[in-house]
C-alpha cells in the first residue's frame, strides 16, 4: 500500500511538474509574440521643443458628463472593451520605472491586463533629475501575485534627501497605458528608464463591452490609497501620442 501510495505520489508530482513548465512556456512565448506585435514603432514628425520634465506638470481637463465619450477597444487576443473618457490629460516626466512584464501574462492575465498593456513610473518637478534619482530614490514598478500593478519606492539613506516623502507623492505618478494604435505602443516599449517622455491622451475608466465596470481611473495626482478613485491612485490613460526627446508617435 505504501509502494502504491508513493507511486501514485510521483505521478501526481510530474504532472504537477509538467503543468508548471507547460505554463512558463506558454508565458515565455506570449510575451515574445507580444513583443513580435509592438516591434516596429514609425515617427510620425520630429519636433525642435526640449522636453523639460522639471518645469512641467501633468495638465488635466476633465471633461464635462454630457461630453464624455465611449471608446471602443479591441485587445490581441480579440476581445472587446469600452473606455470612458473622463479628462483630457498630459504629461512630461522623467521615467523612473517601466513594466509589461506581467507575472505569467497568459495565465494570470486579468480584464485589467488585456486593456492596459504597460505601467510607467514617472516623476516630475524638482526630483526630475536623473543623478537625484539615482542617489536617493529606488523605484520599481511591479504586478504581485494578487494582481495588483504597484509602483513601490525607497530610499538608502531619508535624512540626506533633499525632498521629503510628502514632496516626492505628490510629483510621481504610475499609469497603466491603454495604446491608441499599435504604432503607439510600439513607441512606449522603446522607453527606458531616465528618458524623458510626454504622453498625451485621455484618463478614463474601463468597462466590459456588457458594460460592467473593469476599473476607474485616479483624477488626481494626490490621492495615495486603495479607498481612492482609482484604486490606489493609479491613473489608467488612453494614449494618443508618445514624444521621446525630439520623436513624436501616433
Amino acid at each position: 500500500m505504501d509502494q502504491i501510495d508513493l507511486k501514485e505520489l510521483r505521478i501526481i508530482s510530474y504532472i504537477a511538474l509538467v503543468i508548471v513548465i507547460l505554463m512558463f512556456v506558454n508565458s515565455f512565448l506570449g510575451d515574445i509574440s507580444f513583443r513580435l506585435t509592438y516591434i516596429n514603432a514609425k515617427v510620425t514628425e520630429t519636433t525642435s521643443k526640449i522636453l523639460d520634465a522639471k518645469n512641467n506638470y501633468p495638465v488635466q481637463q476633465d471633461i464635462p458628463e454630457k461630453e464624455q465619450e465611449f471608446i471602443k477597444v479591441r485587445t490581441q487576443k480579440g476581445k472587446n472593451y469600452a473606455i470612458k473618457t473622463m479628462a483630457d490629460y498630459s504629461i512630461t516626466g522623467l521615467v523612473v520605472a517601466t513594466n509589461t512584464n506581467f507575472f505569467l501574462r497568459d495565465v494570470m492575465r486579468t480584464q485589467f491586463d488585456e486593456v492596459c498593456l504597460m505601467d510607467i513610473g514617472l516623476v516630475w518637478g524638482d526630483i526630475a533629475d536623473k543623478k537625484y534619482v539615482k542617489k536617493h530614490l529606488r523605484f520599481k514598478s511591479t504586478k504581485t501575485l494578487g494582481q495588483a500593478r504597484q509602483l513601490s519606492v525607497r530610499t538608502p539613506d531619508y535624512e540626506a534627501m533633499p525632498y521629503k516623502w510628502g514632496y516626492v507623492g505628490g510629483h510621481m505618478s504610475h499609469t497603466h497605458l491603454i495604446p491608441a494604435s499599435v504604432n503607439v505602443m510600439s513607441a512606449l516599449l522603446k522607453i527606458k528608464k531616465y528618458d524623458v517622455v510626454k504622453l498625451d491622451g485621455y484618463l478614463v475608466d474601463i468597462y466590459t463591452d456588457k458594460g460592467n465596470i473593469v476599473a476607474r481611473t485616479s483624477l488626481s495626482r494626490t490621492d495615495t490609497n486603495a479607498q481612492s478613485r482609482g484604486y490606489g491612485a493609479c491613473e489608467d490613460m488612453y494614449v494618443t501620442q508618445v514624444q521621446i526627446g525630439n520623436k513624436i508617435y501616433r
